[in-house]
C-alpha cells in the first residue's frame, strides 16, 4: 500500500473514531509504529489531526457533518437490522417523525408495509423512498436544502415543526454516551432535532453501537428526553446497564435480544 492511500484510511479511521493509538494502527495496517508516526507527523503537517501521547485526534475544526454517501456505506448490515426492529415499534394510524439519515432512510424502507402512516421527514431521499406508496402520507418540513446531506433545514423547518404533534419521533445521531448525550456534528441540526423531539409524544434514538463512546461537537439531547434507543447488539453492557438505570428501554437489533427497562411514563 502506497503512503498516501495508508494516510487517507488513517484519516478515515480518525474522522469515525475520533481518537487512535498508533500501535493499534500498526498492527491493522501491517508497519511499524515509526512508519505510522510518520504518516501522522504528515497529517499533523496538514493541520488534519493533533499528535498526542501515543496516537492522535481529530483536530476540532475538522468534526463536520459527513455527506451522506459516507455515511450509508458504513455499518450496513447492523443499520438495516435497526431498521427492521424499529418498525415493530409503529401502528397502523399513526403520525411518525424521520429524522435525517441513512439508518432512518433504511426505516422508510420498512414502512411500505402500512396502509395507514402520516409520515413527516426532513429529508428529501425518505420522503422520494415512500411518495408513492399507498396509504402512507407524506409532510416535508420545509427549509433549505443542505446539499450532498440531502435535509431541509432553517427557520421554515422549525417554525412548521413547532406547530406538530406527532405520536413518535425516531431521531439518528453522529454519536452518543453516557456523559454527553446524543450529539451531532452539524450545529445547523441540532436545533432540527430538537424541535423533532418537543414535538413528539414518544421519543426513539436509532443508532448502530459503533457511535456509542464516541463525541460529536453538539449535544442535542440528554438521555431524559429519550423513551428507548434501538441499536444492535455490539453495544457495551455497561452502557445497557445505565439505560435500564435511566428507565431507557434498549432494543437491540442483530440478535433477537431485548433488553427491557421500566420507563418513566410519559416525559411530556
Amino acid at each position: 500500500m502506497l503512503s498516501a492511500e495508508r494516510r487517507q484510511k488513517i484519516m478515515q479511521i480518525i474522522e469515525q473514531e475520533g481518537v487512535v493509538e498508533i500501535n493499534r494502527l500498526a498492527e491493522e495496517f501491517g508497519v511499524s509504529t515509526m512508519t505510522i508516526r510518520r504518516d501522522l507527523d504528515c497529517l499533523e503537517a496538514e493541520q488534519k489531526i493533533i499528535r498526542t501521547h501515543g496516537g492522535a485526534m481529530l483536530r476540532q475544526d475538522n468534526l463536520r457533518e459527513h455527506p451522506f454517501g459516507w455515511k450509508d456505506e458504513r455499518n450496513v448490515a447492523q443499520k438495516e437490522a435497526i431498521a427492521r426492529l424499529a418498525v415493530t415499534l409503529i401502528g397502523e394510524g399513526q403520525s411518525i417523525i424521520l429524522d435525517a439519515g441513512s439508518t432512518t432512510l433504511r426505516l422508510a424502507r420498512e414502512l411500505k408495509r402500512f396502509q395507514d402512516l402520516f409520515l413527516i421527514t426532513n429529508d428529501i431521499k425518505i420522503a422520494s423512498e415512500v411518495v408513492d406508496t399507498p396509504g402512507i402520507r407524506v409532510l416535508l418540513t420545509g427549509g433549505e436544502l443542505k446539499p450532498q446531506i440531502y435535509s431541509l433545514e432553517g427557520h421554515f423547518s422549525l417554525s412548521m415543526l413547532s406547530q406538530l404533534h406527532v405520536d413518535t419521533a425516531f431521531i439518528g445521531c453522529d454519536a452518543f454516551d453516557a456523559e454527553k448525550g446524543a450529539m451531532s456534528n452539524s450545529l445547523s441540526k441540532v436545533a432540527i432535532k430538537q424541535a423533532m423531539l418537543n414535538c413528539a409524544r414518544r421519543r426513539i434514538l436509532l443508532a448502530d453501537a459503533s457511535k456509542c463512546g464516541q463525541r460529536a461537537l453538539a449535544t442535542f439531547a440528554e438521555w431524559d428526553q429519550f423513551h428507548a434507543i434501538v441499536t444492535d447488539e455490539n453495544l457495551p453492557v455497561e452502557f445497557q446497564e445505565q439505560c435500564q438505570q435511566w428507565g431507557i428501554e434498549v432494543l437491540i437489533a442483530g440478535n433477537g435480544g431485548k433488553v427491557h427497562a421500566e420507563t418513566r411514563g410519559d416525559r411530556g
